[in-house]
Order: structure tokens, then C-alpha cells, then sequence
């Protein structure tokens, strides 16, 4: 029979003793072996048993930690491959960050509460009729945490390229969401400036580029300004949830995906303000 034990003088204990050891599951060391959170020390070459060294017991109860307070795996991989100095500012980041997220998910329950009830915590929403114009866009698919990157290097090309065909930029940018940008989607998200004309054939996209210049359709718009932490997601959320809400308790009919119109960038010293701008039918 093989045996389970460690070869003599290695100061390594099984894998089944450091879990009993920090309250990690068989299943648990696996994953974070193939991370590279927590590598066994040793693998034994002829029957794969796996052995840990007692100085990874700490690790293994600091992840753990980390792990039931719902760190992602990247964001415990930073905090763990840290030199020892800087663990602790990394561990103080994450924390604000789990008080923020906190703040957050209660605000939007708060929402869910009232959307329960059919109570309305907005003043009515602005109307307009837009007409049709002319836009230059791409489209993207991003994560809500690239969203800031993506959407301020998308709308800088577009303005260029305006510029390099001699059209002129009319208005701000805004995205058009053919589908949500959360955690479980990633779009896509067109991203547009508007224009004073089409390109012209000479200039034209080639049939294989991701640029698009078209007529966006006009019509009847429900809006909402928002600003500052309000536009952060999922905040934001809330207030496509009530501009939605006012268009249908008002007898119309929500048309087309919402589009945000930004009125400045992420990066500006200033508080980030967009519109939300939601098509909707009258009949």
C-alpha cells in the first residue's frame, strides 16, 4: 500500500490535514492550487498526493477569510502576491470597496421596495421629440468596470474621425443599449456622436471596419438627467427602472433600447451628468 505521509524530513503535512487545519474543502484547494493562490508545496511525482507546509496554513486562513466575505479570486490573488508590506493598504482598499458596494446594494433593494409597491421616489421625467440625425458609432461589448475606458476612447475616435471627413459634431456623445452592460452581460453597447451629415462615398468605411454612419430615427423621448454617484452602476439602474415606469403607468409604450447621452467624461474633475433618453410610442 502507498502511503499517505509525507517522505521523512520534509516539514509538509497532507492536504487532507491542512484543510482540517483552515476549514478549506478538497474542492476549495484545487481551485486555488490552479490559480496559483495557494500551489502545494510539494506533488508527489508517482501518486499525485499533494502536501502543504505548515508556514501556508496562515495563507490558507487569510484566504478563506477573504474568500467568505465575497472577494473575487483576482482581487484575493492582489491581496495574497503582495509583498507582506503592502497587504495591509490592498486589504484597507477592499474594504471601502465592500462598504461602498454596501451603500449600493441598498439603495437599489430600496428601489426593488418601492418598484414592489408601485411608488414612484422621482419627479416626472422630461419629454421631447428628437428629429432625425445623422451619427457616426461603433459598437462594443464591455464589463460595467471597463465601461469609463471604452465609452471615453470610442467617443474620442469618433469625434477624430468627424474631423478627418469635415463633418462636424452637432451634440455629446450617448450609447444606445441593444443590451445591458452588467455583471452577467456585456452588451453590446453602440457608442455614437451625432453629426450634420453621412459620410460622403469617398470616405466611406471599408466593408470590413466596426464604424457605422446611418439616420438615427427620431420620436418621442422620456428623459432623466442624472449626476454624480448616481450614475454609478447599479444605482443607475433605479433610475431606468423609473423613467420605464413613468412611460408605461402613462399609457405609452416603451420602443427601442435606452441610450445615455454624456455630458462630460469620467475622467473630468467635475461630477460625471448624462441623460438617460428612452424612445417611447404614443399610441
Amino acid at each position: 500500500m502507498t502511503s499517505t505521509r509525507p517522505p521523512s524530513g520534509d516539514q509538509l503535512i497532507t492536504a487532507g490535514r491542512f484543510a482540517q487545519e483552515t476549514l478549506l474543502s478538497a474542492k476549495a484547494l484545487r481551485i486555488y492550487a490552479d490559480r496559483g493562490l495557494l500551489p502545494p508545496r510539494r506533488v508527489d511525482p508517482t501518486n499525485g498526493y499533494r502536501y502543504y507546509a505548515e508556514d501556508q496554513i496562515r495563507t490558507g486562513w487569510l484566504i478563506a477569510l477573504l474568500r467568505s466575505a465575497d472577494l473575487s479570486l483576482d482581487g484575493i490573488a492582489d491581496i495574497v502576491g503582495a509583498p507582506a508590506a503592502e497587504r495591509p493598504v490592498l486589504l484597507e482598499r477592499a474594504v471601502d470597496a465592500a462598504r461602498q458596494r454596501a451603500e449600493v446594494n441598498l439603495t437599489v433593494l430600496d428601489r426593488a421596495r418601492h418598484h414592489l409597491r408601485g411608488e414612484s421616489t422621482m419627479s416626472e421625467p422630461s419629454t421631447r421629440v428628437e428629429s432625425d440625425r445623422a451619427v457616426l458609432s461603433v459598437l462594443r461589448r464591455m464589463r460595467p468596470d471597463e465601461m469609463d475606458q471604452v465609452i471615453s476612447g470610442e467617443a474620442r475616435r469618433l469625434r477624430e474621425v468627424a474631423r478627418s471627413a469635415g463633418l462636424t459634431v452637432t451634440g455629446d456623445a450617448f450609447g444606445i443599449f441593444h443590451a445591458p452592460v452588467t455583471d452577467e452581460s456585456d452588451g453590446p453597447l453602440e457608442i455614437a456622436v451625432p453629426v450634420d451629415q453621412l459620410l460622403g462615398a469617398e470616405v466611406s468605411p471599408d466593408p470590413g471596419s466596426d464604424l457605422r454612419s446611418y439616420r438615427l430615427a427620431g420620436g418621442h423621448v422620456a428623459e432623466r438627467l442624472a449626476e454624480g454617484r448616481e450614475t454609478d452602476f447599479p444605482d443607475i439602474l433605479a433610475l431606468y427602472d423609473e423613467v420605464h415606469a413613468w412611460i408605461t403607468a402613462s399609457g405609452r409604450t416603451p420602443v427601442g433600447p435606452p441610450r445615455e447621452i454624456w455630458h462630460n467624461a469620467p475622467s473630468d474633475p467635475e461630477p460625471l451628468r448624462l441623460t438617460i433618453s428612452w424612445p417611447y410610442a404614443t399610441d
